[in-house]
């Protein structure tokens, strides 16, 4: 996956600046799907990526949204579209065409560079101590502060606070559904440890104060 990653980075193309101010959402889809009753949580199968792995909600530059794409229209390749259907559930189902309308548009790339960075990043996180926790700690109650401790374990003690937790309720209990990541940098050509380094801790946003990553 990360040889064919590489290889589609030869097809990006560099509109304009890339925004050095992203958010990174990467969502939870056990627990999504206990709360969302999507057309995606019915595809879903056993074997599916989803179901042990983050999934991309989306790459987000900070204050910018529905920006003009007179010249970057949404064209993905048929190997694209493949992959992209791993990390993004729903992609083809109009999930990622509203992510590059709202947020994509504003990136600075093509379409296929933006999700192949989003990608890139998402990846990365899920091959990070965090997951494992989460892997371990299914299914159980996880408060704010103990996450902030595993994920400052996983990205560096500077980095704990740098992550909103998103929970939803559903017949009492919350799930936490989302993960969202502050980063600093240009995603395009740095990795994800460099973007939260750079990054300052979240503020000003609501956080979760714990919550359930659900099983399966």
């Amino acid at each position: 996956m990360k040889k064919l990653l590489a290889s589609l980075v030869v097809l990006s193309t560099l509109l304009f600046a890339v925004p050095t101010e992203n958010i990174l959402a990467l969502t939870w889809m056990n627990s999504f799907c206990k709360v969302e009753k999507k057309k995606v949580c019915f595809k879903r199968k056993y074997n599916d990526y989803s179901i042990n792995h983050f999934t991309l909600h989306g790459l987000w530059p900070k204050k910018k949204n529905y920006c003009p794409i007179t010249r970057q229209k949404f064209k993905l390749s048929p190997l694209m579209w493949k992959v992209l259907e791993k990390f993004m559930p729903g992609a083809k189902d109009g999930f990622a065409y509203y992510e590059w309308r709202k947020h994509g548009s504003c990136f600075g790339t093509d379409a296929e560079t933006y999700f192949l960075t989003a990608i890139k990043l998402t990846q990365q996180f899920n091959e990070s101590q965090f997951l494992t926790f989460v892997h371990m700690h299914q299914g159980e109650w996880v408060s704010l502060q103990r996450l902030r401790f595993v994920f400052g374990g996983a990205f560096g003690d500077n980095n704990r606070r740098k992550f909103q937790l998103v929970c939803k309720r559903k017949n009492g209990k919350v799930y936490i559904t989302e993960i969202r990541l502050n980063l600093k940098g240009d995603p395009t050509k740095l990795g994800l440890q460099e973007l939260l380094d750079n990054a300052e801790p979240m503020v000003g946003v609501r956080q979760c104060q714990g919550g359930i990553f659900a099983m399966p």
